[in-house]
């Protein structure tokens, strides 16, 4: 028995489809009424290491012009990121940062550095637009080298006092996890 392409066609699309819409309800659609991403419940869950050292001071230009001095931010908690433009976690964490910045903004301070770039690469990098967050050019990575970065992405999260809390070296997975590195320095007090 022959079959054409036409018969065949419409029932290899038709399980796909059956196949896609299985897989789907296996992974848990939400109902609307339930969170998609449940947030860590511990810094330790999204691999962020807790320390306790004054967070070294400096000035840099920014994106937005003006320089920024991070002794200046005192008083909010700041997570602070390190990126580079050849760096594809970088580039995944960069709207979730600059919607950490919104949904936090008022009591924390989001500064995205890039390092090695000038005002044009970072603004390719960050897209344009108004934003929340602060873009500060480390040019020359002598911030980068003050907090000892060796790979990127690395955050820090500096609690109100001006001490680093948490570190984060690579990528965070999901946009709750840097929400959560947030709140868990909030909650943190000083």
């Amino acid at each position: 028995m022959t079959h054409s392409l036409r018969t065949i066609a419409p029932h290899k699309a038709l399980v796909l489809l059956l196949a896609t819409s299985l897989l789907l309800g296996l992974m848990g659609c939400s109902d609307g009424d339930t969170p998609v991403a449940t947030p860590p419940s511990s810094p330790e869950e999204i691999e962020m290491q807790a320390v306790e050292v004054p967070a070294p001071d400096f000035t840099l230009p920014t994106l937005e012009g003006g320089d920024v001095t991070l002794s200046s931010l005192q008083g909010k908690v700041v997570l602070l990121n390190f990126w580079q433009v050849n760096c594809p976690p970088c580039e995944v964490e960069m709207p979730w940062l600059e919607a950490a910045a919104r949904q936090y903004d008022g009591q924390a301070y989001v500064l995205s550095v890039g390092i090695g770039v000038d005002t044009a690469a970072a603004r390719a990098f960050v897209g344009e637009g108004d934003l929340q967050m602060l873009v500060p050019l480390d040019t020359k990575a002598l911030a980068a080298q003050m907090y000892s970065v060796g790979y990127t992405p690395t955050t820090f999260l500096i609690d109100r006092a001006g001490i680093v809390r948490y570190v984060k070296v690579g990528g965070f997975a999901r946009a709750v996890d840097i929400s959560a590195a947030i709140g868990f320095t909030l909650a943190g007090g000083a």
